[in-house]
């Protein structure tokens, strides 16, 4: 599924501009929309209405939408417009702190939870999915690999380790990676080929884990992390657990971790 670029970041008051701007960073082909009473500058666009009326107005001009307020306030906006769910646009909540990135409507059809899980990726924000076929998968996996190799090898050993571990493709919610490989060849192919949205951490957040994992002097010397498959696959699990260790190949490497229901996590 090719990535939806005629997004919309939206604030309603100058509070949510900072983590706006944070966000159009990372996404410069994104339109941003403040009240006019708000800070904006040339680079940025102005309503002069209600946002409820401005919504209105603008709902099918764009493929997806980041509403940085209140998710009270989108939920009364929609609600004379929101469309049958197989058509519409996307529509993703954060909070003007920029916490969390919900995807409060149009999930699957309008590529809702495949944005909340792109804001989160370049943010640091956690993405929130709660559409049924979504929250049942509960597999992470973890990649790394040296500049330039080989998709056919990434691919290879993905397969791999899922088949280690008879896991269906479908069943993996996100792929993780670290933010020097964020914009490696084959790892944005093999997420575009199986739809697994890629999310990002920074080699600080990984060495600040403490968790029990396959230590890399290469690794270490090369990045300055112990690792990248297996930390960054256990933090995206949510206090999971590995079923396959860091497995290499090719100058690839592949870990699965497993996302435990809460009743099942450790205290």
């Amino acid at each position: 599924m090719s990535a939806r670029n005629n997004i919309a970041i939206v604030v309603i008051r100058s509070e949510g501009l900072e983590f706006a701007r944070k966000l159009r960073q990372s996404f410069p082909t994104w339109d941003l929309w403040g009240p006019e009473s708000s800070d904006i500058n040339e680079n940025e666009k102005a309503y002069h209405s209600r946002f409820k009326d401005w919504l209105s107005d603008n709902f099918l001009k764009y493929e997806g939408f980041v509403c940085i307020m209140a998710a009270g306030i989108v939920v009364r906006s929609l609600s004379t417009m929101i469309p049958d769910k197989r058509t519409g646009p996307g529509v993703v909540v954060c909070d003007e702190f920029g916490r969390h990135a919900i995807s409060l409507l149009g999930g699957h059809e309008g590529g809702a939870n495949t944005l909340a899980h792109r804001v989160a990726s370049k943010t640091g924000c956690v993405s929130i999915i709660t559409t049924g076929t979504e929250s049942m998968k509960n597999y992470v996996l973890g990649v790394g690999c040296k500049k330039n190799a080989a998709y056919e090898s990434l691919k290879e050993l993905v397969i791999e380790v899922l088949n280690k571990a008879n896991v269906l493709p479908d069943k993996v919610r996100v792929m993780t990676t670290i933010d020097l490989k964020e914009n490696e060849p084959s790892i944005l192919k093999l997420s575009d080929e199986f739809n697994w949205p890629l999310v990002i951490f920074s080699g600080n957040e990984i060495n600040a884990t403490n968790f029990q994992i396959s230590h890399s002097t290469f690794v270490e010397d090369s990045i300055g992390v112990p690792g990248v498959c297996e930390p960054t696959a256990l933090m995206a699990s949510h206090f999971g657990e590995l079923v396959v260790p860091k497995t290499t190949a090719n100058g690839c490497a592949v870990a699965l971790a497993q996302e435990l229901k809460i009743m099942d996590r450790r205290p």
